[in-house]
């Protein structure tokens, strides 16, 4: 989950902890389970995680665009490859999910399984998607794509889910025998801690894919001030490798662009790629 082209994406006052990247280092998802919903959590969410995933989509998802950052080229992957789903499960999903699905056809959309390990991140999704607010960056990639305002009332009337686990693990059964039309992973997959962890993740997701289904993603390559910063170090992240993952599994590609960011000080550059399981 990253952000470096909305709004005034850095400010030398800001400190990492308050937005920088969209995730907390520290923090797990407090449920010992391997997968458990968002409802299902009994125990009171942590008010300092809360507020600063509100600070994060405030922060990034709310003023305008900022051209030439990426979003056009995810946005348009997306509208062009991921298909008619009915059924859509965003992995990393963080307080975004309803700002991706400006590029899905959402027609015949039925059901979003919002997944991400940090419950906060998914409850602040939760209560934006319930609303009825449209930030201006919001109308500004409807204008993109050449869509109403409607769009954005058609997905948030799907039936929603809110589901707690760690993509980047083993998976458990989560969703029984359902298969996704579309699976998301936008900024999810470069968290791994290296391309073993990487093929895993990707593995695990694409055999939650329905024949025919569509597979879409995006990882943000951290820049050397960043990886000093944190310590996370993905520029093991390329083509050929992210290209290698879907020839493993047996999907078609159908794109995969290496876009470069201008003036990111964390990002250097960012890999959009799409997939189709043609089984």
């Amino acid at each position: 989950m990253n952000a470096s082209w909305l709004f005034k994406w850095w400010m030398p006052d800001v400190v990492q902890e308050q937005a920088i990247g969209g995730w907390i280092k520290q923090a797990g998802s407090g449920v010992r389970e391997a997968h458990c919903r968002l409802d299902e959590i009994a125990d009171p969410l942590n008010s300092e995680y809360l507020a600063y995933f509100e600070d994060y989509r405030t922060r990034y998802f709310y003023d305008r665009l900022i051209e030439g950052q990426g979003v056009e080229v995810i946005l348009e992957c997306l509208s062009k490859h991921s298909g008619h789903p009915e059924h859509w499960m965003d992995l990393g999903a963080g307080v975004i999910s309803l700002f991706w699905s400006i590029g899905v056809d959402a027609d015949r959309l039925k059901t979003v399984h919002a997944c991400d390990l940090v419950p906060e991140a998914l409850q602040v999704l939760k209560t934006f998607k319930e609303s009825d607010e449209v930030p201006q960056c919001y109308r500004d990639a409807l204008a993109l794509l050449n869509k109403p305002d409607t769009v954005l009332s058609d997905v948030r009337n799907a039936g929603w889910s809110y589901h707690v686990f760690d993509c980047l693990r083993t998976w458990s059964d989560h969703f029984g025998d359902l298969r996704h039309d579309l699976v998301t992973a936008i900024g999810c997959f470069g968290l791994s801690c290296g391309p073993a962890q990487y093929r895993q993740a990707f593995a695990s997701a694409a055999h939650c894919l329905s024949p025919g289904g569509r597979f879409i993603g995006v990882d943000w390559v951290r820049s050397a001030r960043f990886i000093a910063e944190e310590g996370h170090d993905n520029t093991y992240l390329d083509v050929d490798m992210i290209r290698g993952c879907g020839e493993a599994e047996r999907l078609q590609l159908h794109s995969i662009e290496q876009v470069h960011i201008v003036g990111d000080p964390y990002y250097d550059r960012l890999i959009v790629w799409s997939f189709e399981n043609d089984d």
